[in-house]
C-alpha cells in the first residue's frame, strides 16, 4: 500500500486522504498535482465498492488539470465481470477530466494483470506498467517536468 510518508519533502499539508476503505484508499498529492489510488485485494461486487466513482470525483476536485495518477495494484486479485463496467466509467471519468499521465503498478496475481491489460489496451487513458512503485514515481515526476522542445 502506498504511504504519503515516501515523500519526505513534501509538506503534510498538501495530502488530502479521500477515501479509505478495505477495497482502496485514494489520496491526493496537491503539491505534485496527483492522485495515488491503492486496489486492495477483492473486490465481490458493485455494492462493496459503491462510492468509488463519488470518491474519484472527490479527488480530481483536488487536482488541476494535468494531474497525474500513480495506481497501485500489486495486492489486487481479479475482481468479478461486473465490475468491469465500473472500472471503466472511472476510468473515463480520469480522461474526462484532464488527466497527463497514469503509471500502473501492476499486481503481482497473473489472472489480475491479464485482466487490467484488457482495461486499459483499447482506452485512450494515457498509461504505462511498472513493476515497483519508486520506478512509477521516477516516470511520472519526469513526466511533470517542462520539456524543453
Amino acid at each position: 500500500m502506498y504511504s504519503v510518508t515516501l515523500h519526505s519533502g513534501t509538506p503534510e499539508s498538501s495530502y488530502e486522504k479521500v477515501a479509505k476503505n478495505s477495497c482502496y484508499e485514494m489520496i491526493v498529492d496537491k503539491a505534485k498535482n496527483r492522485v495515488y489510488f491503492t486496489i486492495l485485494g477483492y473486490w465481490k461486487n458493485k455494492t462493496a465498492v459503491e462510492s468509488l466513482l463519488k470518491d474519484w470525483k472527490k479527488a480530481v476536485s483536488f487536482t488541476q488539470p494535468n494531474f497525474t495518477v500513480l495506481t497501485d495494484m500489486r495486492t489486487m486479485i481479479t475482481h468479478p465481470q461486473e465490475l468491469n463496467e465500473l472500472h471503466l466509467a472511472a476510468q473515463q471519468f480520469v480522461i474526462d477530466s484532464g488527466v497527463k499521465q497514469v503509471a500502473n503498478v501492476m499486481p503481482t496475481d497473473k489472472i489480475a494483470h491479464l485482466q487490467l491489460n484488457s482495461f486499459t489496451s483499447n482506452s485512450e487513458l494515457p498509461y504505462r506498467n511498472f513493476d515497483s512503485m519508486d520506478e512509477a514515481e521516477t516516470w511520472l515526476n519526469q513526466q511533470n517536468k517542462p520539456s524543453l522542445n
